[in-house]
């Protein structure tokens, strides 16, 4: 009975700390991304040159792409096995084409996400350090290994905030 007293006391004193413990929630990648910066630095490159004519080039292959597969719709039971097989290796090709210039923007845009996320990593630590004191927590955790998480405890939009009044 001693032993079951002392559980349930230790129990109640570990409940009333975890009570009295301040924990957040946090998605620093999605902060980075968020911040005035860092979406200047995404619109530049979709506003670029390069990456503009890439996804022009990657559309008109898409419609091509289309068009040939309406056409092989409508024509295909009139086509010998030769222009069935011709048909699918320029469909083959189209494809590939398309799969390429999608990689390429990828490469992109996943280029341009690192530069932000190395650029921006340090000054949003510094943001969420300078919250952490502030708002005296004992425990951030990394949102997406949340299970469930109340809106009040998320601090991505203050740790957004406090990085673009920096500049």
């Amino acid at each position: 009975m001693k032993t079951i007293a002392v559980l349930l006391v230790g129990m109640t004193l570990s409940g009333a700390a975890l009570a009295q413990t301040k924990i957040a929630i946090l998605n620093l990648q999605a902060a980075i991304m968020s911040t005035d910066v860092a979406k200047s630095k995404v619109n530049s490159l979709k506003t670029s040159s390069e990456y503009s004519k890439l996804q022009s080039s990657a559309e008109s292959i898409r419609s091509e792409l289309q068009k040939m597969q309406e056409d092989a719709q409508k024509n295909s039971v009139t086509w010998s096995d030769e222009q069935k097989t011709e048909y699918q290796r320029k469909v083959n090709f189209k494809r590939s084409d398309f799969e390429t210039a999608v990689k390429k923007l990828r490469a992109m845009e996943a280029q341009v996400g690192q530069e932000i996320q190395t650029s921006l990593g340090p000054k949003a630590k510094a943001a969420l350090e300078a919250i952490i004191k502030e708002q005296k927590l004992d425990l951030v955790l990394d949102a997406n290994t949340a299970f469930f998480a109340s809106p009040q405890v998320d601090l991505t939009l203050a740790v957004v905030k406090r990085m673009n009044a920096e500049k």
